[in-house]
């Protein structure tokens, strides 16, 4: 593994870094969603519009057609610019690349456009309540009337459906199909009909990050199935292979800063001098490397053979782990003013709590590396 950048990948990083330079973020507005939310979306058309947005896409989209390498440093920069995710990274990272591979050129042509410029947010419809890690257990329902498709059920864990014009939606369109993961079906679901129902979830930091979605009649025209009725676990897995793609870049340095702000803190109030401390700040430091260090493995296996490897799980169950313990340790430290309602370290220590649940709960992901990482035998 070389981590040596070649000549292209660095003038794409100091043009990246002259372009953030002169184009600031600016301060993100606290205490209200909707106002954050405008923010980061705001953010997103300023990419779009500077050509940076969606690096990773082919240029014949409106992307720069990056390297694997490219898109890492993108991540890895605008973290250390202080900068968002774009507000449509669900449309950017999954249902992008999945219309690429899977639409028509009616489909590319109607949606790839208002993914780029956030004119239109999508969701991702896949978790159910008794359907979360395991997707083959949909039982939400598509029943054929006439040239549409006519969905009942619920999802749940729904990332920004609040804000969402479109769903990546997967049901169930033959209920007697012999294996679990056959008879499923994907859906370009427009969210801005009667038949959907948006509850948000309130977490214990006071947002509404995910929220449950409720569909009773909603209608989706058969020009919307995408990938072909019965296909629907091909074109998932197409999601599913791209949902951490990049983000472990942006993560990793996003707890780096976060570390090196409690470093600052504790050295402040004449903590570092106390052994056991520095012992515990210098094992968040060697973790911290260590996921940086093992996410561009992981990217190197994907440049040698093609595809995403269970290296990416291995990144998203140690970013968790790494998170909570920062963020529990900022709150051994610094006391009560780590835990004041609005201060920036306790929603950091709250919103962590949810970390080993998303984007695959951290008992699936130590199965998913005993078994595909380690050679382990599959438990019974």
């Amino acid at each position: 593994m070389d981590l040596t950048f070649d000549a292209r990948e660095t003038a794409f990083r100091d043009e990246l870094r002259a372009w953030l330079a002169a184009n600031p973020p600016g301060t993100p507005p606290h205490g209200d969603e909707d106002a954050h939310y405008a923010w980061r979306r705001d953010w997103q058309r300023r990419l779009a519009e500077g050509g940076w947005a969606a690096v990773h896409w082919p240029a014949e989209h409106g992307g720069r057609g990056a390297t694997l390498t490219q898109s890492a440093i993108f991540y890895e920069e605008l973290a250390a610019a202080g900068a968002p995710l774009p507000a449509n990274v669900l449309g950017l990272l999954l249902a992008g690349p999945t219309i690429m591979t899977w639409g028509t050129q009616e489909q590319k042509e109607r949606h790839l456009v208002p993914i780029l410029t956030a004119e239109e947010i999508w969701c991702q419809g896949f978790s159910e309540p008794d359907a979360g890690s395991d997707l083959a257990a949909v039982k939400t329902r598509a029943v054929k009337d006439g040239d549409e498709w006519v969905i009942t059920g619920q999802k749940v864990w729904t990332s920004m459906a609040q804000y969402a014009k479109w769903c990546m939606l997967v049901a169930r369109t033959d209920p007697d199909a012999p294996k679990k993961h056959q008879g499923l079906t994907y859906f370009l679901m427009d969210m801005e009909q009667d038949g959907v129902e948006v509850v948000p979830l309130k977490q214990i930091t006071g947002e509404s990050e995910f929220n449950e979605l409720f569909l009773d009649g909603a209608r989706v025209p058969d020009a919307n199935v995408l990938g072909g009725v019965g296909n629907g676990w091909k074109v998932a897995l197409t999601t599913l292979m791209n949902e951490r793609s990049g983000l472990a870049f942006f993560l990793q340095v996003r707890m780096r800063q976060l570390l090196d702000q409690l470093v600052g803190e504790a050295s402040a109030r004449g903590l570092l001098d106390d052994p056991v401390v520095a012992d515990k700040l210098g094992e968040l430091h060697l973790r911290c490397e260590v996921l940086r260090l093992t996410a561009y493995r992981g990217l190197t296996a994907i440049e040698t053979y093609g595809q995403p490897g269970p290296e990416g799980s291995l990144t998203k169950w140690m970013w968790s782990d790494t998170n909570q313990a920062l963020t529990q340790l900022a709150a051994d430290l610094l006391g009560p003013e780590a835990l004041t309602d609005g201060a920036p370290w306790a929603f950091e220590l709250l919103r962590a709590r949810g970390n080993s649940i998303e984007g695959g709960t951290t008992e699936v992901l130590k199965n998913i590396v005993a078994e595909r990482v380690l050679g382990l035998p599959r438990l019974k």
